[in-house]
């Protein structure tokens, strides 16, 4: 019986791609991250960011339109400075003022030009009494 001789080039070919998914698993997981930060740590962070805080005071305007929603964010606990937020989308059904949200987005002239919003949901992590 002869055995049939296989061409190394399917090695080859698995091989280099296996090694391109593996660099480029390794590149976004260095490089694809976005900072998370409180308002507190915001002053000097250029670029996008992840900011996580809660609702304060009013909230004006609105989503879609030119002007956008304005709020203003500060630590979930604790005092920080305020940071107002400007944000054109679409709006949570549970965002409100005194919600505890997460922005994505970038300091922009002293306010905070938001590109993403999402709430956070309190119940599920508070211990019942």
């Amino acid at each position: 019986m002869a055995r049939s001789r296989r061409s190394p080039a399917r090695l080859i070919v698995a091989l280099t791609v296996a090694g391109v998914l593996a660099v480029f698993l390794v590149y976004t997981a260095l490089t694809g991250t976005t900072p998370a930060l409180q308002p507190s740590n915001l002053v000097g962070h250029p670029g996008t960011v992840s900011l996580t805080g809660k609702v304060v005071g009013r909230v004006t305007g609105n989503a879609h339109e030119t002007t956008g929603l304005h709020f203003e964010l500060h630590n979930i606990q604790g005092t920080s400075p305020v940071v107002p937020i400007v944000y054109h989308g679409s709006v949570p059904d549970l965002f409100e003022s005194g919600r505890d949200v997460n922005v994505t987005g970038q300091l922009v002239g002293g306010s905070f030009i938001a590109t993403a919003l999402t709430t956070k949901c309190p119940s599920k992590y508070t211990a019942q009494v």
